[in-house]
């Protein structure tokens, strides 16, 4: 099967977005946009994790349902840290397999930035140090960076990013399976990076309100589930 997902977007809970942002609101547009999974956006935010918990079902394979919709544990941040004798910001995606899991990653960067100030939180951590933590908790996480090519919060960026994912992450590189294209750029322009040849490149929306839902999309084969999510990943290397 394929399905159209769109797993970058936020809550009402992340600075300068729609007090609409509800998953309410959020299924409502996405079955006017034909999307069939969406992230559950800001999980590290203790209110928005806990209205996850309230409102979503577990469909007891890695991911979750309201009103007809499948939701992915997933969330942006923004780290902040100094690697090379230069300070870099980067934004990143994370996906968990469950809201377990998304509780351990907020319990593990807790005393790393303010969860509860913004539903996209300032990490003091490189890139490489959040993904370390991230593995050691499961190894399914995924950290996907965001928009790649912003200047200032891309990992690409050229205000305070990297040259390289391999400057970035190191030997940790082989565990990132997919950049961002974000709004800056498409899947063809980075197609001509040779270092993305064997990492997948997707495109969602960053929706700060509901009907910005789907404005870029990804479209993904196999079982619509976390692992199905994860493996389509990695077959698309």
């Amino acid at each position: 099967m394929t399905y159209v997902a769109d797993l970058h977007l936020h809550s009402s809970y992340a600075l300068a977005t729609s007090p609409d942002l509800n998953f309410e609101s959020l299924a409502r547009w996405a079955k006017i946009k034909g999307i069939d999974l969406l992230a559950t956006a800001d999980f590290t935010h203790p209110l928005w994790l806990q209205e996850t918990r309230d409102k979503l079902t577990d469909q007891g394979n890695g991911l979750y349902e309201f009103d007809g919709v499948s939701f992915v544990m997933g969330t942006e941040v923004n780290c902040n840290g100094q690697q090379d004798g230069r300070s870099r910001r980067v934004h990143v995606l994370i996906l968990a397999p469950g809201i377990d899991t998304a509780a351990a990653i907020s319990e593990a960067l807790s005393d790393k930035g303010k969860l509860g100030s913004d539903g996209r939180p300032t990490l003091h951590l490189t890139p490489r140090q959040l993904l370390e933590t991230l593995l050691h908790i499961d190894d399914r996480i995924l950290l996907i960076p965001a928009h790649v090519w912003t200047p200032w919060f891309g990992i690409f960026g050229s205000k305070s990013g990297f040259d390289s994912l391999e400057e970035c992450f190191g030997d940790l590189k082989k565990h990132v399976l997919a950049i961002e294209s974000g709004l800056s750029s498409d899947p063809a322009m980075n197609w001509q990076i040779p270092e993305l040849d064997d990492v997948s490149i997707v495109s969602f929306s960053d929706a700060h309100s509901a009907p910005k839902l789907g404005r870029e999309l990804t479209k993904f084969g196999g079982e619509l589930s976390y692992d199905g999510l994860l493996d389509d990943l990695r077959r698309q290397n």
